[in-house]
């Protein structure tokens, strides 16, 4: 008869045969996947148990004990379920992984073994015999460390145990007094041995087995969990018995399928045609456990004397001269039932802090891991501080911290790993954070503040990435940024350099150190050209919220018409469109622009301002203007007008001629360009425009002598020569000398004579007269380091002959369809070359009748950056005879930030002066 199958905790209500003493044997171990955890086959002609059910574990205890009562010998089998089990071992695994992602499993696995050593103390507790199983030929070192933690627990919880049992009354005292019926024995099975003893002899079997034995007993002495008073220790091993058993059967024995093919297949055998219907319970009981083994070397036989021996006398493993008689009980199944619901509940179940201590005792990973991890932690620290600045930017923290953290990999192991290196991570931070963090705010130029955190800066200081927002602030000092970094700058008119410092703020970029070095060089004395700003009407005026809005519609933004109506509009103006004089409008473009209002003020205006085309007749050496006076003379129309379209309606209409003044209440916050708002302007200008004095101050013999820091080869202008000729009505009055006149007479203007000997020369021509008019213009670069140098070309720097002759001319730097590169390398002899910025452009104007006009438009970046402006709604006019400087700004800064220069020379696209500076307009003669 098969055994009836328990689990423990047992309800005995309906117990059977409870007054019969029985001996308890329980089996614990590893087990293949395979065997699904079963661990019993040794047992199997006595137990003949069910090895295709699939165990099912409580996930909290994640462990199962079940038990077999065999009547006919007397004797209950325990059979320990758990995570030993490999089949169980992955299922846990499985629902850990699902369950916490990135974790590491060590992390769990002390906790698993805690439950699985919890339900093996009370077999400890309760067993007679215990039988140890495992999957190889070879002892599992690992067993030691876990019998050494629970003989440890077995100790510190042996008063509480005591009281559990006294609550039994029908215990007998020595086992009250002894915790536990006995001190068990030890038994060990090996599932599989080497091919060579598979088939072999007995006796080369037994030679294994006690190979086997002598190395056990040496490994269990030594760390004291075997001794020589068994009541001491947490189990005995038998001095005259042997106590390791191999298994020679087949290696397949595992496979729980194949052992139930092979049982069937003997049971087809024996049968010879009669009944086939006999259940494997009687097959097992016919055949023994494995078919390879011999009926003598057989685990039956070998537990056998092991129980007969229990029965008999019980078990005396102590060892010595002076030992005292072992005590053995054998109790009732009432009895034991009894005992162990009340140990299940208590080691498994209970919450006793002395048995949480075996949680350590077995987390020997994590202990190893946080022992390694606090080993290297304080060396990693260290790595990270070794030879730190005073204050450092978060880029080097974090660098000093990737350089820790591969010191703290190369050394730390275990589950701490992750925990540790969060740990040095806040460590790292806690330290940098500790007054060694660095401002950080960036430069118009891009370099960091070098101070330490501090309160205060100047406004709208910030290039790029801000320091992080300190909680208590309190403590911090109130400084001004500084980066450290200096600089060699020209002032205005370029005859005086100085240092400077690297600026935070769009004001101390482009306007406060401009003033500054003005009043030590003395050209904030010189004639200027003020340029628009912001003019307060109030005292609580504030910066304007920038929305988007519609763009600014001044003589910089103007855009290119279609041909064919470019051509309609430009011979309504009286401008003469044929091939050999193409006229060139101030915007750089090949037709007048259709802007509100560009179109009504060309159109009514009573001068036209031209800039040179490069579209020449090949066989004319000289860029030619043509200028044409209408009769059309409306003085009113000298403010900006708005064009109103056809379709517009009446409130438009009635808009056309209204000025739009500029605010006084809300100034814009930062430079003006294309897409600011209408009707704002900047509290302060970031060009400059002077004069020098009068054009005899450029010798172009001689050069720059005035101007500071110009490279020698480099230090003069380019000569323009430009035609220009001049259509008048019959009754206007001109300036221009007739045909035949006299040069050296000059003419009239107020009553002052103006000798017109080298600037102009006349000619006849067939549409009027032409006249040569030489202008000299310099477009100027200046790199950090103060070197400055003139541009011949857009790509090409301006170099002399030995004696100071100039072969180029300024035709390639006015071109109205070549724009000037904004950055260009110096030419300085440098490693690595540094990149040189245009800062001014230089016109000496001529002896003649004629404005030279300047209309500056500044992209510094690629599109859609925008087009940087002064303001100006008309090309600004120069005086004749005079020697101009225009001074660009230092900083280009919209409202997503500054333009840094490049670090490395790149294309004319990234920031460029775009063509259609230069323009030519006519001096008109004064009213009588």
């Amino acid at each position: 008869m098969r055994p009836q199958r328990f689990e423990i905790p047992f309800n005995t209500d309906n117990l059977l045969n409870a007054d019969r003493k029985v001996v308890v044997v329980s089996v614990f171990g590893k087990s293949h996947f395979r065997a699904k955890g079963c661990k019993t086959e040794m047992l199997s002609s006595i137990l003949q148990t069910d090895f295709l059910k699939e165990p099912m574990l409580n996930e909290e205890d994640l462990c199962e004990i079940e038990g077999y009562h065999d009547t006919r010998d007397r004797v209950v089998y325990l059979h320990l379920r758990g995570l030993l089990d490999t089949h169980t071992l992955v299922k846990a695994y499985d629902r850990f992984i699902n369950k916490c992602e990135g974790k590491d499993f060590l992390t769990a696995w002390a906790h698993m073994r805690e439950k699985y050593s919890r339900a093996l103390l009370v077999l400890f507790h309760i067993s007679h015999i215990l039988i140890l199983t495992h999957p190889t030929h070879s002892f599992d070192y690992s067993y030691v460390h876990l019998f050494r933690a629970l003989d440890m627990i077995r100790q510190k919880v042996s008063s509480q145990v005591g009281e559990i049992l006294s609550g039994i009354s029908r215990l007998p005292k020595d086992w009250i007094a002894n915790l536990r019926p006995c001190s068990p024995r030890v038994l060990f099975y090996f599932e599989t041995c080497p091919t060579v003893f598979r088939d072999s002899e007995g006796g080369n079997i037994k030679k294994l087995e006690h190979s086997l034995e002598d190395q056990i007993y040496h490994i269990l002495r030594k760390n004291r969990i075997v001794t020589n008073i068994s009541t001491n220790s947490l189990f005995a091993i038998p001095a005259n018995q042997e106590f390791v058993y191999v298994h020679t059967g087949s290696t397949e024995s595992g496979d729980i399928l194949g052992h139930m093919a092979r049982k069937l297949i003997q049971s087809c055998k024996v049968s010879s045609g009669g009944d086939t219907s006999r259940s494997l319970a009687s097959i097992d009981s016919v055949f023994p456990a494995s078919d390879s083994e011999s009926d003598v070397h057989t685990f039956k036989a070998f537990l056998q004397q092991h129980i007969s021996l229990a029965f008999a006398r019980g078990f005396d493993d102590n060892v010595g001269r002076h030992t005292a008689p072992a005590h053995f009980q054998i109790p009732t199944l009432s009895l034991f039932f009894e005992v162990a619901n009340k140990l299940m509940g208590f080691f498994v179940k209970g919450t006793d802090k002395e048995i949480f201590a075996l949680h350590g005792l077995l987390d020997t990973d994590v202990k190893f891991s946080k022992s390694r991890c606090s080993k290297v932690l304080p060396r990693a620290l260290q790595t990270y501080q070794d030879g730190l600045p005073q204050h450092y930017t978060r880029a080097y923290h974090e660098t000093k911290l990737a350089h820790a953290m591969t010191v703290f990999e190369m050394h730390a192991r275990g589950p701490l790993f992750e925990e540790f290196s969060e740990k040095l991570q806040q460590e790292c931070d806690k330290h940098w954070r500790a007054g060694r963090q660095m401002c950080e705010v960036l430069s118009l130029t891009g370099n960091p503040c070098t101070n330490p955190i501090h309160k205060g800066g100047s406004e709208g200081a910030g290039g790029g990435e801000q320091c992080e927002p300190v909680e208590d602030d309190r403590d911090l000092a109130v400084m001004e940024h500084s980066s450290g970094v200096r600089y060699v700058c020209a002032c205005n008119c370029g005859r005086c350099q100085g240092p400077r410092e690297d600026p935070f703020s769009l004001r101390q970029a482009n306007y406060d150190y401009f003033q500054m070095l003005a009043k030590q060089c003395g050209c904030a004395q010189l004639e200027n050209i003020q340029f628009p700003v912001f003019q307060p009407s109030i005292h609580n005026f504030r910066p304007a919220q920038l929305f988007p809005t519609t763009k600014r519609k001044d003589s910089f933004s103007r855009i290119e018409l279609s041909t064919p109506q470019g051509q309609t509009q430009a011979c309504s103006l009286g401008v003469n469109t044929s091939h050999d004089d193409v006229p060139v409008f101030g915007s750089g473009q090949s037709a007048p622009a259709s802007d509100p209002i560009g179109d009504d003020h060309q159109r009514l205006s009573n001068k036209t301002s031209l800039t040179p085309g490069d579209t020449l007749d090949p066989h004319d050496s000289h860029d030619k203007v043509v200028i044409q006076v209408c009769d059309i003379d409306l003085e009113h129309t000298k403010g900006p007008l708005r064009c109103v379209s056809p379709e517009a309606n009446d409130t438009e209409a009635s808009e056309k001629f209204l000025v739009r003044q500029p605010s006084t209440t809300e100034y814009l916050p930062g430079m003006l360009h294309t897409e600011s708002p209408v009707g704002l302007l900047p509290q302060f200008s970031s060009w400059s425009l002077v004069c020098l004095g009068p054009s005899s101050l450029y010798s172009h013999n001689l050069g720059l002598q005035h101007q500071a820091g110009v490279c020698s080869t480099s230090a003069f202008l380019l000569p323009w020569d430009v035609t220009v000729r001049l259509e008048h009505q019959k009754d206007r009055g001109s300036l221009w000398p007739m045909v035949g006149d006299n040069p050296n007479h000059g003419y009239n203007r107020g009553g002052k004579s103006f000798q017109n000997l080298n600037s102009i020369r006349g000619r006849k021509s067939k549409g009027g007269k032409e006249f040569v008019v030489k202008i000299f213009v310099g477009v100027e670069y200046e790199c950090p380091r103060g070197h400055r140098f003139m541009a011949s070309a857009p790509d090409k720097v301006l170099k002399a002959t030995g004696t100071g002759i100039v072969k180029d001319s300024g035709n390639k730097v006015t071109s109205s369809t070549a724009d000037m590169p904004l950055y260009f390398p110096c030419p300085c002899r440098q490693t690595k070359p540094l990149i040189a910025q245009l800062m001014r452009i230089h016109v000496v104007t001529p002896k003649a009748p004629v404005h030279v006009t300047l209309n500056p438009r500044v992209q510094p970046g690629p599109p859609p950056c925008p087009i940087f402006v002064t303001g100006c709604e008309e090309p600004i006019k120069l005086s004749q005879s005079a020697y101009w400087v225009l001074r660009l700004p230092y900083v280009y800064m919209g409202e997503k930030g500054p333009y840094l220069a490049p670090k490395e020379p790149v294309p004319i696209t990234h920031g460029r002066l775009l063509a259609g500076m230069y323009g030519i307009s006519e001096v008109l003669p004064e009213k009588k």
